[in-house]
């Protein structure tokens, strides 16, 4: 089973576009950081609330040992917030795959050589496990990208190919 570290903006996305009940039925071990959930609304924290309690979604609790530790990776790391930094410690103690669009955090990943993937990787995998439709994949994909977070800045060419790939019966 794949194992992966969400950072906040991919929660905060999956909650917005509410499907996050289809991510959490990927066959993925997911798990995240006290520090990262901080950065959640009440509403967002709500919505996930059922996986944590199922244990869907693992929320480590940082010590105050980890807490030096990721202070000082954040410390080395000043583009990064601490919340980026424990999420990326957690992925390097797990030997798993980071989970963000954040790019600064993308690349100090890679730089780190955690594997790291963001929102299209979701999609990909949504799509191709059967838990969203190609419709809804492609509805959601845009609804992402022109409403919920226009900011993403996702390749353009990468959106149209999963699109097309999408549409073919």
């Amino acid at each position: 089973m794949i194992a992966v570290v969400n950072d906040a903006n991919i929660l905060i996305d999956l909650v917005k576009l509410e499907i996050e009940a289809q991510f959490f039925a990927l066959n993925m071990a997911f798990h995240t950081t006290n520090l990262v959930l901080g950065e959640l609304s009440e509403s967002q924290l709500h919505a996930l609330q059922p996986y944590v309690l199922k244990n869907s979604l693992k929320v480590y609790t940082c010590s105050a040992e980890d807490m030096l530790v990721i202070g000082e990776w954040q410390s080395q790391r000043s583009a990064l917030s601490t919340q980026d930094c424990s999420a990326l410690w957690l992925a390097k103690q797990y030997n798993s795959i980071l989970l963000t669009s954040d790019n600064k955090l993308r690349k100090t990943a890679k730089s780190e050589r955690v594997d790291v993937h963001g929102h299209l990787w979701i999609f990909d995998q949504l799509a191709d496990s059967g838990l969203l439709t190609t419709e809804m994949s492609t509805v959601k994909l845009i609804q992402l990208c022109e409403q919920i977070n226009p900011k993403l800045g996702l390749p353009a060419a990468e959106i149209q190919k999963r699109i097309r790939g999408w549409d073919i019966p």
